[in-house]
């Protein structure tokens, strides 16, 4: 019997977040990491009339974490051909520390909204196992879709990775994850305020980001992503779309979009915390504002959902542009300090169209 520690992630939208937090969010030597991270948001336009909303940051599974530096990838095949004994390999690596990510049919998955009732390849994540009962701890989105834990039992796990049908690549792969204490052979990594000041004018002025990462992206190839402020105008022009089509709304953009303001609240208190930065006042209250509204609208939703009544898109519209108009006034509060401080270079105006 072995299990690894696991905690509330910081920030539980998707998996590729949830996963890799939920090791570290209780880190203190990972946490100025994380404040760092984590600022900007874009959306992608996709078919069918449907968007995808996310944080924007550098995920393990495609980048250098510093981490997750010891972890290791395998490809699906290289398992089922090499590996005789999936349950026996999967207790090894936990007791080596490594934490186990991959992705399985969740109809063989309990308490999922898939299990004995549709075909869906999902990620999950072992943490730890228990010969006693036979069983997997496991974590991932169950329960309604949010991230949570469960046990597993050894052969149910197994006929689910086995059974997972692979529709797109990163479904292949399988992450096993170790927590690097060193960082960078002893390194520690520190909070930058001008960066955070960098990031949060990128925000505010829809910086395309993917201009910073062009040793991965050729940025005009991603021409279909809106970050930052811009994104409340595209968020508007998909309800108009769909309240003029008569189309269903998804909620997962709106917890998005409250997980970012929870979370930029959470790095206010970080920093203050910390002795990094005393923010001014109209900024903090705007942002815990924007927090809530993003919350009410939430919840309104999801109570759409439970009885069915119809939801009043317009509504959402008007609150998107008060949201906006919000967010604008604290942003431009805040950077105005930061260029009066010298934390950013001196600006003839701070406006955004």
């Amino acid at each position: 019997m072995k299990t690894l520690p696991l905690c509330k992630p910081l920030i539980s939208n998707y998996p590729q977040h949830a996963f890799y937090l939920s090791i570290i969010s209780d880190n203190k030597a990972c946490q100025p990491w994380i404040y760092s991270n984590y600022t900007n948001m874009f959306l992608s336009e996709l078919k069918n009339n449907e968007i995808f909303l996310d944080f924007f940051v550098q995920t393990p599974e495609h980048h250098f974490n510093p981490w997750f530096k010891d972890s290791q990838r395998l490809h699906r095949d290289l398992i089922l051909r090499s590996i005789p004994n999936l349950i026996s390999f999967i207790k090894d690596q936990i007791n080596s520390n490594y934490y186990i990510l991959t992705h399985v049919d969740e109809y063989f998955i309990p308490n999922t909204s898939s299990y004995q009732n549709a075909r869906f390849a999902h990620a999950v994540m072992l943490y730890g196992y228990d010969d006693s009962t036979q069983e997997f701890q496991m974590s991932g989105f169950l329960y309604n879709g949010k991230y949570s834990q469960t046990t597993i039992p050894y052969d149910e796990f197994k006929k689910a990775f086995e059974e997972c049908d692979i529709y797109d690549d990163y479904l292949n792969f399988t992450h096993l994850l170790k927590i690097n204490p060193e960082y960078h052979n002893g390194k520690i990594y520190e909070f930058s305020l001008s960066y955070f000041a960098e990031c949060m004018e990128n925000y505010y002025t829809s910086f395309n980001e993917m201009e910073n990462f062009q040793s991965f992206y050729t940025p005009k190839l991603y021409s279909d992503r809106t970050f930052g402020l811009d994104i409340y105008k595209k968020l508007t022009a998909f309800l108009e779309l769909k309240l003029s089509k008569k189309l269903n709304i998804e909620t997962r953009f709106l917890y998005t979009l409250k997980e970012h303001k929870k979370f930029m609240n959470l790095k206010i208190n970080y920093i203050e915390q910390e002795g990094h930065y005393r923010f001014p006042d109209v900024f903090k209250d705007n942002y815990l504002q924007v927090e809530k509204e993003t919350t009410i609208m939430l919840n309104q939703f999801l109570k759409h959902l439970i009885t069915q009544k119809e939801i009043n898109i317009n509504k959402l519209i008007d609150k998107l542009h008060f949201l906006y108009q919000l967010e604008k006034e604290a942003l431009e509060t805040l950077l105005a300090d930061f260029t009066k401080q010298g934390i950013i270079r001196s600006r003839s105006s701070i406006s955004h169209s």
